[in-house]
């Protein structure tokens, strides 16, 4: 296909990229990986660098490491390339809009890869949240399951710790809901040797009303749960973050008489869409579903809920 967008990986050894993106990318006829890198045997990052100057790479796809975002982010928007990188984005709110900036400048697309806004599930409980739950009063997300490898970058200031890694899967269906600063912030963290959050559970006022609740761990039993409760009704997904399944399903709302209200959505591999809607990003101008507002603003949530589990 003449029009497909042509795909570089920074960090190709990744298990996201290996097991998550790199199969829709080779199933669609819209994508084509031309290039992939990693580090050499000696640990350097030369690959990288090769790699960015290769001109058949249009659009580069970064899975590294958490502290490896920012720097190679801006080199890849330095070398005019398009720029899909794994979340978060960077590890803190000045880095964030530091790299949109640059992209601005740029001329080029960055998005943070947030598969779970594409999903039709979680589009439609998005939707429902705006206007079928009536008057929204609590979102609470759990993310907890138990980490067994110690030397794992996410126990190390190379991950920043389990807010950073699954932190927007707990918050992010509350920002796109309620997009604003919160009034006040609350959290609590256990920290390891390293000065990481091993968990952390912390809650948001999001002013009328609205309240996000979260939880997040390398240390404690499998969890990953998500409840969000109006004035008219509450909507519980048991396992929330699969990232939302590929065969049709159904958004149970419970209503204030104790009846279950059911809605058909439709199943679909939320990484494969997230690609096709960034290479309409990239070919037609198209508004991210999840875009620089929303990864600014979740980046300044992440700090302030960071700074107050000091």
């Amino acid at each position: 296909m003449a029009d497909q967008l042509r795909w570089g990986v920074i960090g190709a050894r990744s298990r996201i990229y290996r097991t998550r993106i790199l199969p829709p990318l080779e199933a669609s006829g819209r994508h084509v990986v031309v290039a992939e890198a990693s580090r050499d045997d000696d640990g350097s990052d030369r690959p990288y660098a090769r790699l960015l100057a290769d001109p058949e790479v249009e659009a580069v796809y970064v899975p590294l490491p958490n502290d490896g975002h920012k720097r190679w982010v801006l080199a890849a928007l330095e070398a005019g390339k398009h720029v899909l990188c794994e979340k978060p984005l960077t590890m803190s709110g000045a880095d964030t809009a530091e790299v949109y900036e640059a992209a601005r400048s740029a001329g080029r697309a960055l998005v943070e890869a947030y598969m779970w806004p594409h999903h039709p599930r979680s589009r439609a409980m998005l939707e429902l949240g705006r206007s079928g739950l009536g008057a929204l009063r609590f979102s609470r997300g759990v993310f907890t399951f138990p980490l067994g490898r110690p030397t794992d970058h996410r126990f190390d200031e190379r991950g920043g710790g389990a807010l950073f890694d699954v932190g927007i899967y707990c918050l992010g269906p509350a920002l796109l809901l309620a997009p604003r600063e919160p009034i006040a912030v609350a959290a609590s963290a256990v920290r390891n040797e390293r000065g990481v959050d091993v968990s952390m559970a912390g809650l948001l006022d999001l002013g009328e009303g609205f309240s996000a609740a979260f939880e997040v761990s390398f240390e404690t039993v499998y969890n990953r749960s998500f409840t969000l409760t109006g004035t008219a009704g509450r909507i519980s997904f048991a396992d929330w973050f699969a990232p939302g399944p590929e065969e049709p399903s159904e958004i149970e709302v419970l209503r204030l008489d104790e009846s279950v209200e059911r809605f058909p959505v439709d199943g679909l591999n939320a990484y494969g869409a997230m690609l096709d809607q960034f290479a309409e990003v990239v070919r037609d101008g198209a508004t991210p579903r999840w875009g620089a507002d929303e990864s600014m603003l979740l980046a300044r949530w992440i700090d302030a809920l960071h700074a107050a589990a000091t």
